[in-house]
């Protein structure tokens, strides 16, 4: 079988190394714990899946071929995961209610055999069997919001072979309609959604690792899109985010390259349309996955990635200009390939969790507390 297009081997080889700087300690991190997720986890997302109020974790194992799902136990520590089959080479997971029954449900992306499984949630945290709708060639990346204001979830799948992207629109009963394929850079991996020219549109920016540049897809608000417009950025870029860095009140984008070990910031001018790429240090070698969260409540939207050379999270402080502060660095697991964040104790403090993509497979927990002054 044809490998995960040339962005698969990048996205776990890429091992560069660059110096670790530290800035104002201004995070405060408790030590990681570690849970079983799976033989090589790949990608996770997190949502309330059994509806007690508290986030769960759902984690893709790629060379496992299954889902695994973490329950929350209401204190940021989590039960054994539980197993349900997915398709070949499982990439990525999103959340959402695909049905209309108020009970979350869950997509999953499947690269080896190029379908999108759509698994319909109990409201307990356990799941219906899948049910498989054709993805494009390779699908390697899948994201959840509604395109065409129908109040229906919907959902858009990077491509890695064929250079697009495409609309699934949601039916309203678990099922899809696809409504057609955007073309974009070469490579495409994961996608971010944000209503970027302020139309009331939602957008899309697309990364591609082998064009060495993010796309970005201006919507029309009935699940098509215009023609890509493409921004170089670094090195090999394997995730995007979508955050206001400059507190203008418009969403830039934020893309980690992992063989350059930064990070591109592209300002919006206010248009959809974006400043060229500014870069700054990733604190890491290999950077691979990034969120845009406000890490210390002070309303400045900073940056938090994982670096897979290095074996460590992020988490870089916006000083409100969209300028950053030197990286803070915590130990994570060994490869850490997806970061995502969350307030898994209720404690009003932003936490954080890795996908640890190697033979035992693995999703770090790391509880946040008062930030330090």
């Amino acid at each position: 079988m044809k490998p995960f297009g040339k962005a698969i081997a990048i996205y776990i080889l890429t091992l560069c190394a660059i110096g670790s700087a530290y800035g104002q300690a201004t995070v405060c991190m408790q030590k990681s714990i570690p849970y079983k997720a799976g033989k090589f986890a790949f990608s996770a997302c997190s949502a309330d899946l059994n509806g007690d109020g508290k986030p769960d974790i759902a984690v893709v194992n790629y060379n496992g071929d299954d889902l695994v799902i973490l329950i929350n136990n209401g204190d940021g520590t989590f039960k054994p995961g539980v197993s349900y089959p997915a398709g070949h080479y499982p990439t990525s997971v999103k959340a959402g209610d695909f049905n209309g029954d108020g009970k979350m449900d869950l997509a999953v992306s499947n690269v080896g055999s190029e379908t999108i499984s759509i698994y319909l949630g109990n409201g307990d945290g356990t799941f219906q069997p899948k049910k498989d709708f054709p993805g494009g060639p390779f699908p390697c990346y899948v994201v959840v919001d509604d395109f065409n204001k129908d109040k229906k979830a919907d959902i858009a799948i990077a491509n890695d072979s064929s250079n697009t992207v495409t609309i699934m629109l949601g039916n309203g009963d678990g099922t899809f309609t696809n409504n057609g394929s955007f073309r974009v850079g070469e490579y495409p991996s994961p996608v971010a959604v944000a209503d970027f020219n302020g139309d009331g549109n939602d957008d899309l920016v697309v990364t591609n690792t082998g064009g060495n540049s993010v796309s970005v897809l201006l919507g029309k608000g009935d699940g098509t899109f215009n023609r890509a417009s493409e921004y170089p950025v670094g090195s090999y870029p394997n995730c995007v985010t979508a955050g206001d860095f400059n507190g203008d009140g418009k969403p830039d984008i934020a893309a980690v390259n992992s063989a350059n070990g930064n990070v591109s910031i592209l300002i919006n001018k206010g248009d959809g349309t974006f400043m060229k790429a500014v870069n700054v240090p990733a604190g890491g070698g290999g950077p691979i996955s990034v969120v845009a969260i406000d890490v210390n409540k002070d309303g400045k939207m900073d940056i938090a990635l994982c670096n897979a050379g290095t074996n460590n999270i992020s988490i870089l402080m916006n000083d409100g200009t969209g300028k950053f502060l030197d990286p803070q660095t915590f130990q994570a697991g060994i490869s850490p390939i997806c970061i995502l964040t969350d307030d898994f104790n209720g404690d009003g403090y932003v936490d954080f969790a890795t996908v640890n993509n190697n033979e035992s497979g693995s999703v770090s927990v790391f509880l946040g507390c008062p930030p330090k002054q």
